[in-house]
């Protein structure tokens, strides 16, 4: 799934998706306070860590938000029923990754160990199991936002930022849920 993310005026982002299928959404994002776009954030986090099930995870296999539009392409017959059941399958995984991608977004302006330990902190906030992704893989995925991050604010308004969603699965996320 190919994804060119853009300065959205006013704040925020917008991307552009052009899903396996044919179908081109737009994703609005809101987000103002952030030096990262909140969707971005998602992307890397979930790309980098292996999380297929996420928000970017969802979009590819059909599922809609309230934040996505239809732009163009041939709309299936039961999109709608389509994207709750892929939201109920993937609504775990969903919450998790919010977490995660609050780690991630606080772990920018620290050290490379300590925004480490911030992902495997917010993971054992909602998992009773230790964190799978070693500290490497958490600072890489950092690292990462971090670079993408910066890349995104020298866009100017005519340019975007393209990425591509992996195709192939990845392992589920594994672990209990932490019941509060």
């Amino acid at each position: 799934m190919h994804i060119e993310f853009a300065r959205r005026e006013g704040g925020g982002s917008l991307a552009t998706i052009d899903r396996p299928d044919g179908v081109r959404l737009l994703l609005t994002s809101y987000d103002r306070a952030n030096s990262v776009p909140h969707d971005l954030a998602h992307f890397v986090t979930e790309r980098d860590l292996g999380l297929r099930r996420g928000l970017w995870g969802s979009i590819a296999d059909g599922a809609l938000f309230d934040s996505v539009q239809f732009i163009a392409g041939k709309r299936r017959h039961d999109d709608a029923a389509r994207s709750r059941a892929v939201r109920r399958a993937n609504a775990d995984e969903l919450a998790l990754v919010e977490v995660l991608v609050g780690a991630m977004c606080r772990g920018l302006p620290m050290a490379d160990a300590a925004a480490a330990r911030e992902i495997g902190r917010a993971w054992s906030s909602v998992r009773d199991s230790p964190c799978p992704f070693p500290p490497d893989r958490r600072t890489a995925a950092v690292n990462e936002l971090r670079r993408l991050g910066l890349l995104f604010g020298q866009l100017d308004a005519s340019a975007t930022l393209a990425l591509d969603w992996p195709t192939a699965p990845a392992a589920r996320t594994g672990g209990r849920r932490r019941r509060r």
